[in-house]
């Protein structure tokens, strides 16, 4: 697996469009200023199913020059690393827009995250006229009312790239439709994260307009040889920073020790009552250790990267019963999110609760439904030797097929109806103990640049005398154990001979626990 490379001051830098103009709207294709007969658009935008007003994101194209219109002092939306800078962008609204254009036709987009449907307009204006458009923005689907919430576990700021970033963190969050986001203090030597300003735990000020915002961090370790190192991991709802933040080559001066391992340091962070998140699609030389040994509470896919299941799927047929979830790493740029469905009201708790227990989809577009025998993400069927399979995606992102999963298989798929809908339901004979998920595949793209994904926890299945384990998939994680520990002895730095030994005695109990899966067959 390889990962996106995290890009240097400069090069993000460059990659950002140019507005130049100091004017009351800014033309983004930087094509000289706006004439001085100007005409106005505004309007209110609403929640069809409530009438309230909503934060939303906008486009506003001249039809004619194709010219893209925002307010001087609105937050634009950002491009994901690598996307193209002639990607459309948005500015973000709370509830009211109001624009000044030069006479002319114009196409206004809406996007309210991914359970609204986007809604587009169109308006014509005259020089010193104002034209009002009023935008109600219907639901896809109303997940919130089966107890769905959604979140964004993995964000941060490198640099300030697009104003205020208080303004952008009470804002950008509500207008797309996030319930839960978590921000990530981060270390890389002495590189300047914005959002390290924040404190750890809770911040009410941001929490205010519908999202709760938590600031957690993200502990990692890279390596000069091996891109992920011991690899990067979560630790969200903590009452305190866990040290050290980085190792090795990120520490702040760059020279510190590859210890502790990330394995131990995931223990020290559920010791404090954190919850632990294992980032990157399992990136990392620590990922199979922390996860032998209890330190690995949930597994984000996708987060800064394309989606890749591989290890996931490497764990479930191991025995694990790992919620999966997911991120945007580098700011919002996409709509990764991860649904959770709560017991009872709504609270950040509720919600951590329901992330521990399963009860989980991942996405950066299609919605999911998904039962095994009228059971949901996260439960344990018991015996069954028939499961019934109901599955549904829908999505304001094209895709083109529903997928059932089991043991890692696809077994079932279904054609998406117009690259926006597809229900499937099938009877799926169980043989032994293991897992069964629903996915979406294809190959379409997000607007932020990425194939679309979306994928359930599993529904686990649970026959007696048959456990679910799988020796190809124990033997892997044997494997590549041993590798990591030549590696750590050739070119991993310790301050001493009995933390070296530490670290490989970690990484010797982890092997012994792969090598009894192999073992029992």
């Amino acid at each position: 697996m390889t990962s996106k490379p995290h890009l240097s001051r400069r090069e993000i830098l460059s990659s950002i469009p140019v507005l130049t103009f100091g004017s009351s709207l800014l033309p983004s294709a930087g094509q000289g200023a706006p004439p001085q007969a100007l005409g106005v658009i505004r309007g209110t935008l609403r929640d069809k199913a409530t009438a309230k007003a909503v934060a939303a994101k906008i486009h506003m194209m001249n039809v004619m020059t194709g010219e893209t219109y925002v307010p001087v002092s609105a937050i634009k939306s950002m491009l994901g690393m690598g996307q193209d800078p002639a990607a459309k962008r948005y500015f973000y609204t709370r509830g009211n827009y109001e624009v000044a254009v030069p006479p002319g036709a114009y196409s206004i987009e809406v996007v309210r995250g991914i359970c609204h449907k986007p809604v587009t307009t169109h308006i014509e204006v005259g020089a010193g006229m104002t034209g009002v458009r009023d935008i109600d923005i219907p639901l896809l689907w109303d997940l919130r009312s089966d107890g769905w919430y959604s979140g964004n576990t993995h964000t941060h700021y490198h640099i300030v790239l697009d104003g205020d970033p208080d303004a952008r963190l009470r804002l950008v969050p509500v207008a797309e439709d996030l319930d839960i986001s978590v921000i990530s203090y981060v270390v890389r030597n002495e590189s300047p994260y914005i959002t390290n300003r924040y404190p750890i735990g809770r911040l009410p000020d941001f929490s205010r307009d519908g999202t709760l915002v938590d600031m957690g961090q993200e502990t990692r370790n890279d390596s000069p040889l091996l891109s992920a190192g011991y690899g990067h991991c979560l630790f969200v709802n903590i009452p305190r920073i866990v040290e050290p933040v980085s190792t090795g080559i990120l520490s702040r001066d760059g020279k510190a020790p590859d210890f502790p391992t990330l394995s131990m340091l995931c223990s020290d962070a559920k010791r404090i009552g954190g919850t632990t998140i294992w980032c990157h699609n399992g990136e990392g030389m620590a990922m199979p250790i922390a996860a032998a040994l209890g330190g690995i509470d949930a597994f984000n896919v996708a987060d800064g990267q394309e989606a890749d299941y591989e290890r996931y799927y490497q764990l479930l047929n191991c025995g694990f019963r790992l919620p999966i979830s997911t991120g945007t790493d580098w700011w919002i740029y996409d709509n990764n999110r991860v649904f959770v469905q709560i017991e009872g009201s709504f609270t950040y708790d509720s919600w951590i609760a329901g992330l521990l227990a399963g009860r989980t989809f991942v996405t950066n577009g299609p919605l999911l439904g998904f039962t095994v025998s009228g059971k949901g993400p996260g439960s344990t069927l018991k015996g069954p030797q028939v499961s019934k399979v109901v599955a549904r995606a829908v999505s304001v992102v094209p895709f083109e097929r529903l997928e059932i999963v089991q043991d890692g298989t696809v077994v079932a798929q279904q054609t998406a109806w117009n690259q926006q809908e597809a229900r499937l339901e099938k009877e799926i004979p169980v043989k032994r103990s293991g897992w069964i998920a629903a996915r979406v595949g294809g190959n379409t793209k997000t607007g932020g640049g990425y194939t679309v994904f979306a994928h359930s926890s599993p529904v686990y299945l649970d026959l007696e005398g048959s456990p679910p384990r799988h020796a190809e998939a124990a033997g892997k994680f044997v494997d590549q154990i041993e590798e990591s520990v030549r590696y750590l002895r050739k070119n991993y730095r310790f301050g001493s001979e009995a933390d070296k030994a530490e670290a490989l005695r970690q990484y010797e109990q982890g092997r012994m626990y792969y090598a009894k899966l192999v073992a029992k067959g």
